[in-house]
């Protein structure tokens, strides 16, 4: 079992088989481009109408932006951040404490995706924790190294009430009152993925991660600061997302994009590797209730033509999350699932 876990310190000559994509499935990175207008939003901004104008563009082009002056602490980041790696440090035995391929377990340390319903390998390792209500979880939480809950809870603390804050700007950006998110999301669940991208043979013929959109509501994203790895699909091309060490990375989950019918979209991205330097990323993500129930705003469809209806039906989360883990990462989009008839 433990050979299944990449973060050993062992540095592979070549690619072992298991990650190596089909010929029409790899990552082409020459054809990758630098992604230059990527949406910077500072949501300190007192200009609330601006900023809100900021996000709605942001939100119907890339379906991703990053924010600065974001209230999350410089002290809190970079705690976080030498806190995962060290532990992804430790030694194997005390990893594998916590190793399962089962994706409903948490917490759980795992490698690639879903090992259970690949072909294929992904180049990754990552510890999977809920962090919401923190008291009924952080039991559970490793317990080396030391300082691990403390960092953590801190962290999830700080980022929760930013994913508020966005959430927010985000239904004002669609023209609907401002806690209309958080009234329909429910009692949002968090969830976190500290994803470790060892050093990789040869990049060009696997991922850290496919393609994928996410099947949350918002996904709120530590990129590593100076090892490049994110990259984000527009208009059929792939473009390269340069961490910036003071932001974080803000993208909309399928249930947002399902919440604005289809106004703004959950985008495929996906992680590529490198030969010289492990990437660290930590991904938290907000989720509505699993009762909630997630349809298009009325607000949105219902005064456009007297024909309008919804593009989405109605769907509990619970059903949509069970879904969307019973295939294989990279496939169709998982909304397709819930179109009207």
């Amino acid at each position: 079992m433990a050979a299944k876990l990449l973060s050993t310190g062992f540095r592979h000559s070549t690619l072992p088989e298991n990650y190596v994509r089909p010929l029409s499935d790899r990552p082409r990175l020459s054809q990758v481009s630098q992604l230059e207008d990527f949406p910077l939003i500072d949501i300190s901004s007192t200009d609330r109408s601006r900023l809100v104008q900021k996000i709605h563009q942001a939100c119907a082009r890339f379906g991703f932006f990053q924010v600065i002056n974001h209230g999350v602490s410089k002290a809190t980041i970079d705690e976080m951040v030498s806190v995962a790696h060290e532990f992804f440090g430790m030694p194997m035995d005390e990893k594998m404490k916590l190793y399962s391929d089962d994706p409903t377990k948490t917490p759980r340390l795992s490698t690639s995706f879903n090992v259970k319903e690949e072909e294929v390998n992904n180049w990754r390792d990552y510890l999977r924790l809920h962090c919401y209500p923190i008291d009924k979880y952080v039991h559970e939480w490793p317990s080396n190294p030391p300082s691990f809950k403390e960092v953590v809870s801190k962290y999830s603390r700080e980022i929760r009430e930013l994913g508020f804050k966005i959430e927010e700007l985000i239904s004002e950006s669609l023209g609907l009152e401002k806690d209309y998110m958080k009234k329909v999301l429910g009692e949002q669940g968090q969830h976190m993925a500290v994803n470790y991208y060892p050093p990789c043979p040869e990049p060009e013929l696997t991922y850290g991660l496919p393609a994928h959109t996410d099947p949350n509501a918002l996904t709120i994203l530590l990129q590593d600061a100076t090892v490049c790895g994110l990259q984000i699909l527009i208009d059929g091309h792939w473009f390269a997302v340069n961490p910036r060490p003071d932001a974080f990375v803000i993208n909309i989950g399928d249930q947002l994009q399902a919440l604005s019918n289809g106004v703004y979209k959950s985008v495929w991205h996906r992680a590529v590797t490198n030969t010289e330097n492990p990437r660290l990323s930590i991904a938290s993500f907000m989720c509505p209730d699993n009762g909630a129930v997630i349809s298009p705003a009325k607000p949105l469809w219902e005064a456009k033509e007297e024909e309008a209806k919804p593009i989405y039906r109605d769907y509990t989360y619970a059903e949509y999350y069970k879904k969307f883990w019973s295939r294989n990462l990279d496939q169709e989009h998982c909304l397709e699932n819930f179109l009207n008839d």
